[in-house]
């Protein structure tokens, strides 16, 4: 007897079913495989870090730094480089298959540094994009997490009365230019956050008219 499962009403092979069942297995193991690969990082990330300083971020950014430096790329690859981590596996393929023609027996150090020269201007663009974006989202929950503090804290604090932060005094100067301002002299923290929340706080992150 010939088994029903995978036939439809007319005896053929259900094939959107089948499709759509391997569609799902697929899927499942990507999410599987995802998750061992993550419980891999934790396991293999060493216990002791030979970077004093901020072991855990900058730990990697040396180990990761060195492995491209070794493949030819520079620090003024930084932006093109983020550019072309930011962009879909199409678009990396689709730029790349011209070199890989080129030069069959490369290695993919050697083609990403070639396609980093070869397409600067575009994909520093839209490295400088990512990070922008990035910085919006740690600057947008930075600020919600300020504004939901004590209102007395804010408005109150001792912290007011602490002298104006480096930061503070950047994005002070950065505006005074922006909007043709006259700088407003030395401001203790408290004054500077008063005057950089009534005139736009971050620029960068605000619509203005200049």
């Amino acid at each position: 007897m010939k088994s029903q499962i995978y036939e439809n009403a007319d005896g053929q092979p259900d094939i959107d079913r089948i499709l759509s069942e391997a569609d799902d297995r697929i899927a499942a193991l990507g999410e599987q495989r995802a998750a061992v690969a993550e419980r891999r990082r934790h396991l293999i990330e060493p216990a002791y870090k030979t970077v004093v300083a901020s072991p855990t971020d900058m730990h990697h950014k040396i180990s990761l730094g060195a492995v491209l430096v070794n493949a030819g790329m520079r620090a003024y690859d930084a932006d093109a480089l983020a550019g072309l981590l930011a962009s879909n596996g199409h678009y990396m393929l689709s730029l790349s298959d011209e070199l890989v023609d080129e030069d069959p027996s490369a290695s993919l150090g050697t083609i990403l540094t070639r396609l980093l020269d070869a397409k600067e201007r575009e994909l520093a663009a839209r490295g400088l994009f990512a990070t922008w974006c990035r910085r919006l989202d740690a600057y947008g929950e930075d600020r919600a997490e300020w504004l939901a503090r004590n209102e007395e804290f804010r408005l109150e604090g001792a912290w007011r009365e602490a002298p104006m932060t480096s930061g503070q005094r950047w994005l002070v100067r950065v505006t005074c230019r922006v909007r043709h301002l006259d700088l407003p002299g030395d401001l203790l923290r408290g004054e500077a956050a008063d005057w950089l929340d009534a005139n736009g706080a971050n620029l960068n992150y605000r619509e203005f008219v200049a």
